[in-house]
């Protein structure tokens, strides 16, 4: 058998092919707990072989064994896991468990999203991501690109950076010049993918962001064929509870197509209410195994670009038969639940049902009012959050950015999004939702896929402390999501509010999927899952499962023995879709701003770097005074108020240098 060799802190380590098969395959299906038998069924080896495989990289401590189950070892010296790059270079290797390690600028050697890598830790500093160095490529992903084709069908090219790469007559696929299409570039020739429609010509550079990381804006023909097929049977609708006669609305954004959520709600004679949350039957349509789940599993959750959506399903699903459209009877799975004048929910089940909505509603429509239903909803829509609050739930209130692209993809308009009201009333049905789903299967013995955090990262307290201080604030470290609340109440409305909003959110660890059980912090719940979006988010179409299963009788064991490798997968890509998400904004920030060279802006002083004070301006724009009166803005301290204009724009890393105009005189 050949062998792998390697060193670690100058102790050799050898690791052969099969066992670096094994490792591969382990990260292929996300870090499950699995045995031998499993694993050699799954790799199609003698069971005999995985064992001695395992048993090798058990002594190694690279893969770590519970009882007869093995996965490997997220806090190992040698680690194997997925690479998620970032637009300045560097990056992060996931190994589950909510474990993440950190590849430098000069240490990725070239890794793309989606590669699976075998990395030596090299330091673990308290509160930040431990460093590793790469030391194998286990397995390589494809690289693809979204591109406009130049020449014709027999011989062409496209352009990627600063490449020419051919594309022959072969594997056109008949473009010709001037088409927009997906390319595979795996060396100097390449072949494409598929074509895409003229009206995307303009958002390439979006397009682009998101094929480089694994996410398309086409389904294969599979995908599509199966979707097409798909229909609404009167069978299925003639067997489930119909609620038709209920008055459902949909709230959304002016431009949602996906209308997979809507509510109805009455006010009873001793003034409790009666609240229904119908949620899109997704998985009646989208079953186990099938060319759907597998697509939908695999991209995990629909992406947005700025503008436009990357949905996870097809349009068949997304925008007709999982959407609730008006005076259309449509699936669902509905959370009906009787709550008290004070809020408290006194009773609730689940049931699969037929519904049809009564009208389509934007935020704004909503926000205007005009019925008894939406008065109705803002007052219970209050009360809830009243209730949450007073077990202790923290709501960071941080402002979403909004950018507005013309029919070119040019920036023209950038600033905060608007927030609260129609849309917090909207969020509020959908929270209590989720939560009842996680109490309903809890209640019932399954095995859940738990969404949560765990609070505020452990080694960080000296920074937030120091921070506070600047506005005579203190905090318990770390703190109960009381004590966050009552701190977040103590400046709200004041020129810190922003600043210390933000430090805080940043010092907690961001929201992920668990099989053990985790906790929701900043909802001050033991038990939150996810259930009100299946049509945008994997997680949300896997609880349906396991809600629909309790419904029916049905064995929950496949389900159960998936539960693991469903939330890696749903954690590492809900972060990929949060990058290349993140990649798009800063990419037309940056254009915006490049159109703004001259105009003088006012901001805030958010906190100090090493390369200079990081200022944040009221169009949600950030960036580092780095010119101007160097006396001047050494003296910067967070809070500050400042006028900025833009200094230099750095397109590689997407970052924005100011340079000082002035700052406000009583600072």
């Amino acid at each position: 058998m050949p062998l792998l060799w390697g060193w670690k802190k100058g102790v050799g380590w050898i690791m052969d092919i099969l066992e670096k098969k094994v490792l591969t395959s382990l990260a292929k299906i996300f870090f499950p707990p699995i045995t031998v038998q499993e694993l050699a069924e799954a790799m199609s080896l003698e069971q005999r072989k995985i064992e001695s495989a395992l048993s090798s990289l058990e002594e190694k401590k690279i893969v770590i064994k519970v009882e007869e189950h093995y996965c490997p070892n997220p806090q190992g010296e040698i680690i194997a896991g997925l690479f998620q790059s970032h637009v300045r270079g560097y990056g992060f290797v996931h190994v589950g468990r909510d474990c993440q390690y950190y590849v430098g600028p000069a240490a990725a050697k070239g890794a793309r999203d989606g590669d699976i890598l075998l990395c030596q830790v090299l330091a673990r500093d308290p509160g930040k991501a431990p460093a590793v160095k790469v030391l194998d490529f286990l397995a390589s992903t494809e690289k693809i690109v979204a591109a406009v084709y130049q020449g014709q069908s027999h011989l062409g090219s496209i352009q990627e950076g600063n490449r020419k790469i051919m594309i022959p007559g072969r594997h056109s696929k008949g473009a010709k010049d001037g088409d927009c299409v997906l390319a595979a570039i795996p060396g100097w020739e390449g072949r494409v993918v598929a074509l895409l429609p003229e009206e995307d010509k303009p958002f390439l550079d979006l397009l682009n962001i998101a094929a480089k990381k694994g996410i398309y804006p086409v389904f294969s023909d599979a995908v599509q064929g199966e979707a097409a097929a798909l229909e609404q049977r009167q069978e299925e609708v003639a067997r489930r509870m119909d609620l038709r006669q209920e008055e459902m609305v949909t709230v959304d954004g002016e431009d949602s197509k996906d209308l997979d959520d809507g509510f109805s709600l009455s006010r009873q004679p001793d003034g409790s209410w009666r609240l229904g949350i119908h949620i899109a039957d997704v998985a009646h349509f989208v079953t186990p195994g099938s060319q759907l789940d597998r697509e939908a599993f695999g991209r995990g959750s629909s992406v947005y670009l700025i503008d436009r959506e990357l949905p996870m399903l097809p349009v068949r699903l997304s925008r007709d038969l999982c959407s609730l459209l008006p005076d259309q009877d449509r699936l669902a799975v509905s959370c009906l639940a009787e709550i008290s004048p004070e809020g408290e929910v006194t009773n609730y089940q689940f049931a699969e049902t037929v519904v049809r909505s009564r009208q389509r509603l934007t935020y704004m429509q909503a926000e205007a009012g005009g019925s008894q239903l939406l008065t109705n909803a803002a007052e219970l829509g209050q009360i809830l959050n009243a209730r949450r609050r007073k077990r202790g739930a923290a709501y960071i209130q941080l402002p979403s950015a909004a950018i507005t692209l013309d029919t070119n993809g040019i920036p023209t308009k950038m600033g905060p999004k608007e927030s609260g009201g129609s849309r917090g009333l909207v969020e509020e049905f959908m929270v209590l939702a989720n939560e009842l789903a996680a109490d309903f299967l809890w209640k019932n013995n399954v095995s859940l896929l738990y969404r949560g955090n765990e609070g505020f990262y452990p080694g960080r307290e000296e920074e937030l402390k120091a921070y506070l201080a600047i506005w005579d604030q203190d905090l318990n470290y770390p703190p109960s999501s009381l004590e966050m609340q009552q701190l977040l109440d103590a400046i709200k409305g004041s020129p810190e509010e922003l600043l210390i909003s933000r430090k805080l959110a940043r010092s907690l660890h961001k929201s992920r999927y668990s099989w053990a059980p985790l906790g929701h912090y900043n909802l001050a719940v033991p038990r939150y899952t996810h259930f009100s979006s299946p049509i945008r988010r994997y997680s949300d179409l896997f609880v349906h499962r396991q809600i629909k299963g309790v419904l029916n009788g049905l064995s929950l064991l496949p389900l159960e023995r998936s539960l693991p490798r469903v939330a890696e997968q749903c954690s590492y890509r809900e972060r990929l879709a949060q990058d290349i998400e993140g990649t798009c904004f800063d990419e037309k920030r940056l254009e915006f701003m490049a159109s703004q060279q001259g105009v003088e802006f006012p901001g805030v002083v958010a906190e100090l770097t090493g390369n200079g004070p990081l200022v944040w301006l009221e169009n949600t724009v950030e960036g580092i005074i780095v010119a101007g009166d160097r006396e001047e803005f050494d003296k910067c301290r967070p809070g500050d108020r400042v006028t900025v204009r833009v200094h230099k724009l750095d397109k590689n890393s997407k970052a924005i240098f100011f340079a000082l105009v002035g700052i406000a005189i009583d600072r």
